[in-house]
């Protein structure tokens, strides 16, 4: 079980350091972009540099930042509603959070072969980006894998939950 939540704990700190870095490539993308169009203001347009598919860019990376941050966290996904669980005892609340990871596991393996689909497709038919003309197939195949992870995370915490009884209860600490 230690292996386990050895890899779970990898697991989210690789999808953390993925999630950091779509951030900081989706800040830096849009500084860069706003700075350019103000800077063609300024000179009136005779400086003509601008950012060629800026909100492509961050659309995509905005994809991957979401992804991961669901891979990284998802065990304290679960949206709890103070109405019913209040009363509730650990056990059940243990049992339905290990449900919840199961889903988060089905949702994730779903996800995960829908992309790898798509990326299959995108090489096949020649699938581009509208503006930068990239291929569409790296993009799915990274939205896959962090998909992927997704649902090796749940399943772990879902068997974790289910050996140990223990998982994250945002009641009980405040978040």
């Amino acid at each position: 079980m230690i292996f386990l939540i050895k890899i779970s704990t990898f697991i989210s700190r690789l999808c953390q350091f993925f999630g950091g870095i779509s951030l900081i490539i989706i800040v830096l993308a849009t500084m860069l972009d706003v700075t350019a169009r103000y800077i063609f203001k300024l000179t009136g347009g005779e400086f003509g540099f601008t950012v060629k598919g800026s909100v492509e860019i961050v659309s995509y990376f905005m994809l991957f930042a979401l992804l991961a941050a669901f891979a990284a966290f998802v065990e304290r996904s679960q949206i709890i509603v103070d109405v019913f669980t209040q009363k509730m005892p650990q056990t059940i609340k243990g049992y339905m959070m290990g449900v919840f990871m199961l889903g988060f596991f089905v949702i994730g393996i779903v996800f995960s072969w829908g992309l790898y689909e798509s990326a299959i497709d995108a090489i096949e038919y020649g699938k581009v980006t509208q503006d930068l003309r990239v291929s569409m197939m790296p993009i799915y195949m990274f939205s896959a894998f962090l998909s992927l992870l997704l649902a090796i995370r749940s399943l772990i915490e879902s068997i974790n939950i289910f050996k140990t009884g223990e998982f994250f209860d945002a009641e009980e600490t405040g978040a």
